[in-house]
C-alpha cells in the first residue's frame, strides 16, 4: 500500500516527485516503463527554457510556462545545474511582418519580459550569420541541461524515500473504497498489484491510455515525430542566440529551429510529421536532409548541405481537438469524473520541461 503512485518518470513525474519529498513524508511509488528515468520525451528535445510569447493568454500553456520558466532560472541556480539565459531572436521576412506582429502583441498580453522587435541591421549585428528582414528578441528565453535537472529531481525524490519500479508497465487500473488497485507487469513478465490513495498519471506517450483505463471520456492524443540534424564542428560557437522561424501552424510546431548546447555545438530541428500508428519510432529519417538544408538556409545564408548530418529523434504527444494541432495542456484531478485522488496530465508536451516544476508544485498542493 502507498500513499501515492506516480506513473511516468519523466521531467513531469520526477518534477511532482520531487516537490511531493518536500512537502510531506507520503509513500511514493513511481512506476517508468523505461530502464532509468527520463528515457521518453524528456531527453529527446532541444532543452529549452521558454518564454511562453507562442501560448493563448490564461491557457494552461501560458501559466505554467509564465511561472515556471522563472522556477527553472532560481532552481539551477540553487543546484548549480548548468543553465544559458542566451535569448533567442524569433526571424522572418518582410511579408511575415503581421505575423510577427501578433506575436510580438500575444507576448505583451502574456506578460514576457524583455522583448524587442527588430529590423535586418539590428539582426545583422547580434548575428553576423543570420539573415532576416524582421526579428523580436526575447531575452528571457535559455537552455538547460534536461539531463541534470531531471537528475536533480530524482536525487530530491531518493532523499524522500520514494521507491521507483523501472522498466515495468501498468497494465490496469480499479477504483476501491479509498483509493485504487493498480496493475503493473514489472521487469520478468509477472504481474503485480499495488493499492493506493492517490494515481498521477505522468504517463507521457501513454497518458491518454492509462486515463482511459478507468473508462470515461479523455483527450485522446496524437504523435508528433520530430527529427533533428547537428551541424558540423565549424559552426560551433557561431551563435549567440537560439534561432527560430515564426511557428508551422498547420503541425502546431515552433518550426526548424536553431539551438546549441554547453558545448556550443549546434542543431536545426525539430521536424514535424504525424505518427499514425502511434509507434515509438526514433530513426531519423536520412531523406529529411534536403528539407532541413532548405529550411535552415533561408536564414542561415552560408549553411552547405554537407554541413548537416543526421542526430537524434522525439515525439511529441499532442492532444488532437478538432482538426486544431495546436493544443492546451489537460491537467485535471478527476474527482468531478467520479474517481477521486486520480489526477491525468495529458498531452505534456512543449513547453513541458519548462512549466515541469510550476506544474509539480501545483499536483503536489493539490494532494497535501
Amino acid at each position: 500500500m502507498f500513499d501515492i503512485v506516480i506513473i511516468g518518470a519523466g521531467i513531469v513525474g520526477l518534477a511532482i516527485a520531487r516537490s511531493i519529498a518536500e512537502k510531506t513524508d507520503k509513500s511514493v511509488l513511481v512506476i517508468e516503463k523505461e530502464e532509468s528515468f527520463g528515457r521518453g520525451i524528456s531527453s529527446r528535445n532541444s532543452e529549452v527554457i521558454h518564454s511562453g510569447i507562442y501560448y493563448e493568454p490564461e491557457s494552461l500553456k501560458e501559466k505554467y510556462c509564465s511561472r515556471g520558466r522563472d522556477m527553472t532560472y532560481k532552481f539551477c541556480e540553487q543546484y548549480n545545474i548548468w543553465v544559458n539565459q542566451c535569448g533567442k531572436m524569433v526571424v522572418g521576412n518582410s511579408h511575415q511582418l503581421d505575423d510577427l506582429e501578433a506575436l510580438h502583441k500575444n507576448a505583451q498580453k502574456n506578460g514576457v519580459p524583455d522583448i524587442h522587435l527588430l529590423e535586418r541591421k539590428e539582426i545583422n549585428s547580434l548575428e553576423p550569420n543570420i539573415k532576416a528582414d524582421i526579428g523580436l528578441q526575447v531575452d528571457c528565453t535559455g537552455i538547460v541541461s534536461a539531463h541534470d535537472l531531471m537528475a536533480a529531481f530524482y536525487k530530491i525524490s531518493q532523499e524522500g524515500d520514494h521507491d521507483y519500479l523501472f522498466k515495468s508497465k501498468v497494465v490496469g487500473a480499479d477504483s476501491k473504497s479509498g483509493g485504487y488497485e493498480i496493475s503493473i507487469e514489472n521487469a520478468q513478465g509477472e504481474l503485480e498489484k499495488v493499492s493506493t490513495e492517490w494515481v498521477i498519471n505522468a504517463a507521457g506517450l501513454e497518458s491518454d491510455m492509462v486515463a482511459q483505463m478507468l473508462g470515461g471520456e479523455y483527450p485522446t492524443l496524437r504523435y508528433s515525430k520530430g527529427c533533428y540534424y547537428k551541424l558540423s564542428s565549424k559552426w560551433r560557437g557561431a551563435f549567440n542566440h537560439l534561432v527560430y522561424p515564426l511557428p508551422d501552424k498547420k503541425h502546431g510546431s515552433l518550426g526548424i529551429h536553431l539551438s546549441f548546447d554547453e558545448s556550443q555545438m549546434v542543431k536545426l530541428g525539430p521536424s514535424a510529421h504525424w505518427i499514425q500508428d502511434r509507434t515509438e519510432d526514433y530513426d531519423v529519417e536520412e531523406n529529411l536532409l534536403d528539407q532541413f538544408f532548405i529550411e535552415g538556409h533561408r536564414y542561415v545564408p552560408g549553411l552547405e548541405k554537407e554541413d548537416l548530418s543526421p542526430d537524434f529523434a522525439g515525439i511529441r504527444p499532442k492532444i488532437w481537438l478538432n482538426e486544431n494541432p495546436i493544443s492546451d495542456f489537460y491537467i485535471s484531478h478527476e474527482e468531478g469524473k467520479g474517481f477521486p485522488g486520480w489526477i491525468n496530465l495529458i498531452g505534456i508536451e512543449s513547453p513541458g520541461l519548462t512549466s515541469a516544476i510550476a506544474i509539480g508544485e501545483d499536483v503536489a498542493t493539490w494532494i497535501i
